[in-house]
This record gives C-alpha cells, sequence and structure tokens, in this order.
C-alpha cells in the first residue's frame, strides 16, 4: 500500500514538473490546448444540463395528474 502510494505521488510530481516544462517551452501551444478543453468541457456541461431538463420535463409529464 505505502509502495503504491509513493508510486502515485512519484508520478505526480514527474507529471507536475514535464507540464511546467511544458508550459514555459511552448506557452502559446498549451494555451490553445486549454481553450479548447475549456471549450469541449462546457459544451459537455451544455448537453448534460439539457438532457436532465428534457428527461425530467418527460419524467413530469408522465406522472398522473392528482
Amino acid at each position: 500500500m505505502i509502495k503504491t502510494l509513493g508510486v502515485v505521488i512519484g508520478g505526480i510530481f514527474i507529471g507536475a514538473v514535464g507540464l511546467e516544462v511544458i508550459r514555459r517551452k511552448y506557452p502559446e501551444t498549451l494555451d490553445k490546448v486549454g481553450a479548447k478543453f475549456r471549450e469541449v468541457a462546457s459544451g459537455a456541461r451544455e448537453a448534460f444540463r439539457n438532457g436532465y431538463q428534457n428527461a425530467k420535463r418527460s419524467q413530469e409529464a408522465a406522472q398522473p395528474s392528482a
């Protein structure tokens, strides 16, 4: 368990250092990737909200009136 935790912490550290090296070497590219990721995440969030609202409306319509 401790060995696995050490590997995970080491991987996070190596990933953070690698990302910082890439950020310093190619800042514009990383900004473009971040912007694209935010755009995709925003679209996914909006699609989920729309789907949830549609499901909620259809469930309310299916319930019998009191």
